[in-house]
């Protein structure tokens, strides 16, 4: 495995982290220091329907062009459409939310589906013993965008505004964009069809999907990928407003939430990678499931009262740097599940299912808040993560899973 390979999967992941950076982590406390609703906020999570649906056209990318084409041209339409975001001020686009939230949907609609060619790219380029390390590349690189689109983002919008913030975050794509360029692609008919599925139709855009979920063991191990990530959802938006109404400012909640957090988060998902090298996928995603519900519950501190930066600091840091952790793992065990002929279409069924589960999860976050609290939404995520562990057990338990497995 080359480095400059880890380096292009990098930049690549990075690229979908800088839009959903804004969208998942910023919007909601640049929302809330407007004035919006908590309810309203936790509603935006419907903007991640995009990445629930991508399956849909997942074949479609895995059967039509090449990785490079498609690559190339979803990168550049991401700039544009990062462009047109910082067109004008923030203040403004609120006044016309309705039109925001509609760009930042197509947005959606663009990352989801590079993402597709992506992971495709990545699953046929990685060898499975690779593949813990290549998520932690894929979390890292994801990670540091989410760095520069929400963190970086609010730092940067305190001192120099929303249009000069959020147009030098668009020109950055270039610095993926060039690269792509000098990208190694699947181009002979041989190499095409070892890595590229065949098409037939609707009916074989059918049977690709059923000779997916027919293996056997695999209800388990689509209850898992459903409620791994469930309880995180619930209460992540949350936890930008919750500082906010602990009385810190944006350029605070930057910091904590986004410089600090984010950190944590690629570290963990680096030391997440390297130690699956070491225990293997299965011990790694249940053990990497209890320090994820360890970290949500460190929030209750924060609700009971804590207010000192250094200590906010700490809780943020140990909770994103579990949510490295557990997101490689997660992620390179959905890899292991994939076939050779059709990677991208089976990773992202996958991360659709994930998404549609933790996207409900989101969406009723805020109304979860605005009727029991705080407390009730941090405990309750980390409750959820302990027995979404359960499933997880039983698939293992049932499939006869391997603590290194071999190509699909």
């Amino acid at each position: 495995m080359s480095g400059r390979l880890l380096a292009l999967l990098a930049l690549l992941y990075f690229a979908q982290g800088l839009p959903s950076g804004l969208i998942a982590k910023a919007l909601p406390a640049l929302l809330r220091d407007q004035g919006v609703s908590l309810s309203l906020i936790g509603f935006t999570s419907a903007l991640a329907l995009p990445w629930a649906l991508k399956f849909l056209w997942a074949p479609l990318i895995d059967r039509f062009g090449t990785r490079k084409l498609w690559l190339l041209a979803l990168n550049g339409l991401s700039m544009v459409l990062m462009l047109v975001v910082a067109a004008q001020d923030f203040d403004a686009w609120v006044a016309r939310l309705p039109w925001l939230l509609a760009v930042l949907f197509c947005a959606n609609v663009v990352s989801a589906t590079q993402d597709i060619a992506t992971d495709g790219y990545a699953i046929t380029q990685l060898r499975p013993e690779w593949r813990g390390l290549g998520n932690s590349i894929q979390v890292v690189g994801y990670k540091l965008g989410m760095v520069m689109g929400s963190g970086g983002l609010l730092w940067l919008v305190s001192r120099y505004g929303w249009q000069a913030s959020y147009g030098s975050l668009a020109c950055m794509m270039l610095l993926v964009i060039v690269p792509v360029l000098f990208m190694e692609d699947a181009r002979t008919p041989i190499q095409q069809s070892a890595t590229h599925t065949e098409w037939h139709g609707l009916r074989g855009y059918a049977w690709l999907f059923r000779g997916f979920v027919a293996r056997p063991g695999l209800g388990w191990w689509l209850a898992t990928i459903a409620l791994y990530k469930f309880g995180d959802s619930l209460a992540s938006r949350m936890t930008g407003p919750l500082l906010t109404d602990s009385g810190f400012t944006l350029a605070q909640i930057g910091v904590i939430t986004g410089v600090a957090g984010a950190t944590a988060g690629v570290f963990g998902a680096f030391v997440g990678g390297t130690t699956l090298l070491r225990i293997g996928h299965r011990e790694a995603l249940l053990a990497f499931g209890v320090l994820q519900a360890l970290g949500l519950a460190g929030y209750l501190l924060v609700v009971g009262g804590v207010r000192d930066l250094y200590a906010i600091g700490a809780i943020v840091y140990f909770e994103q740097f579990a949510d490295g952790l557990s997101t490689v793992a997660l992620f390179t065990l959905m890899m292991d599940r994939c076939r050779v002929h059709a990677p991208g279409t089976d990773y992202s069924l996958q991360a659709s299912l994930m998404v549609m589960v933790t996207g409900v999860a989101a969406m009723i976050g805020g109304l979860f808040t605005d009727r029991f609290g705080y407390g009730a939404v941090f405990a309750t995520a980390a409750l959820l993560t302990l027995l979404a562990l359960v499933p997880a057990m039983l698939f293992f338990h049932h499939s006869g899973y391997r603590r290194r497995p071999t190509t699909p």
